[in-house]
This record gives structure tokens, C-alpha cells and sequence, in this order.
């Protein structure tokens, strides 16, 4: 169970003005980071490239609530973000800007009971990482409904039939969640390392 923040720790912020301009910063920051690397990563066909984005996108936000410990910091930078994203050259693009807004939800459920405990920043990132995989399952089923889900279905059953065992498929399919988990793990520490000591600088933890 992750601890409860110490009441009695300074806190940078203590006025709604600079919770929103916080916010203001880091989601500019984040959107920023989804129009331009995003682009980037994703014409040259990455690997794991949104796993990387949304691994960034918590470790922005885990670092952020390292200095500025404010429950609600995460979704609100989330939205701002989202709101920026929808400035790139495609235009809005509803799905994206779903995405950025699930993954800051997740961030900020994940540091509910401690924004600066680091089995809550690695457990963060993990979840806003592997977030993009069932997010483009949910979007094929609204769009294509149950087309899209007799698609993996027989996806599976063509890996088990390569690998030949029943169960071989779903060993993929959990090999790849674990990949990307790892991912969003080392982007939540990093995260929480780099904010730990801009919060030990700015002297915002005791």
C-alpha cells in the first residue's frame, strides 16, 4: 500500500493561480512532445512508439507532481495537453487527444494515495503505457465491432498454429504487455528521480 503524503511537507504550490499555471506549463510541454516526437516516431514506424510517448507523457507528470504535489495536477495537465494536441498540422484528431487524457486519469488514480512514493510513480507508468494497447482494441471494437474482435481472435489462433501449442498466442500477447509495462516502469522512475531533485532544489520536500 503506498504511504500517505506527509501533511506537514512544504508545498510549492498554494494558490489555484499557480496550480493552473503548472499545468499550463507541463501540458504545453507534453502536447508539444506528442505533435513533434510523436510525428516523428510514428512516420518512421518505431517500435513500441506509443508505449515511448505515453512513457514520457507519465514521467512529465510524475516529475511535475514531485515539486508541485496537487491531487488533480495530473488531469488537468492531461487536458491541457489533449486541448494542444489537437493544434497539430492533422487537425483535431479525436483519438489522440482521448488517449492523452485516459493516460492522466490513470496517472493521477495511480498517485491518488502518494505523488511521491516511487512504487506509485513505476506502478504510473505502467499503466499509462500499456493503456495505448487496449486503447486501439476498444476503438477497432466501437468502429468495427465484433469484425474487429474475430480479427485478433483469428490473429491468436494463427500464432498458436505457428508455434504449435494451444496457448502459445496468449504467451505472446503477455511477453508483448510485459515489454511495454517495462517501458512505462522506467519511465515512472525516471520521472520520479528527476522530479526528486528539482523538489530537493527548489526545496519543496524536507
Amino acid at each position: 500500500m503506498c504511504a500517505q503524503d506527509n501533511p506537514n511537507n512544504r508545498q510549492v504550490v498554494s494558490s489555484t493561480p499557480l496550480f493552473w499555471s503548472t499545468a499550463a506549463a507541463f501540458g504545453a510541454l507534453w502536447g508539444t512532445v506528442e505533435i513533434t516526437l510523436g510525428s516523428f516516431i510514428h512516420t518512421l514506424r518505431i517500435p513500441f512508439s506509443s508505449a515511448i510517448l505515453a512513457s514520457i507523457g507519465a514521467a512529465l507528470l510524475i516529475a511535475q507532481r514531485q515539486v508541485v504535489p496537487k491531487r488533480g495536477l495530473s488531469i488537468a495537465t492531461a487536458l491541457i495537453a489533449a486541448l494542444c494536441k489537437s493544434l497539430s498540422p492533422g487537425g483535431v484528431i479525436l483519438g489522440p487527444m482521448v488517449g492523452i487524457t485516459v493516460e492522466g486519469l490513470l496517472v493521477e488514480l495511480a498517485l491518488l494515495a502518494s505523488s511521491r512514493f516511487v512504487v506509485c510513480a513505476i506502478l504510473a507508468g505502467m499503466l499509462a503505457a500499456v493503456w495505448p494497447v487496449f486503447h486501439k482494441l476498444l476503438s477497432g471494437f466501437v468502429f468495427y465491432g465484433t469484425t474487429a474482435v474475430e480479427l485478433y481472435v483469428a490473429m491468436l489462433q494463427k500464432a498458436n498454429a505457428w508455434l504449435g501449442h494451444a496457448d502459445a498466442g496468449w504467451w505472446v500477447v503477455m511477453a508483448f504487455i510485459g515489454i511495454i509495462a517495462s517501458i512505462g516502469a522506467l519511465g515512472g522512475l525516471f520521472g520520479w528521480c528527476v522530479g526528486k531533485d528539482a523538489a530537493r532544489s527548489l526545496g519543496a520536500t524536507p
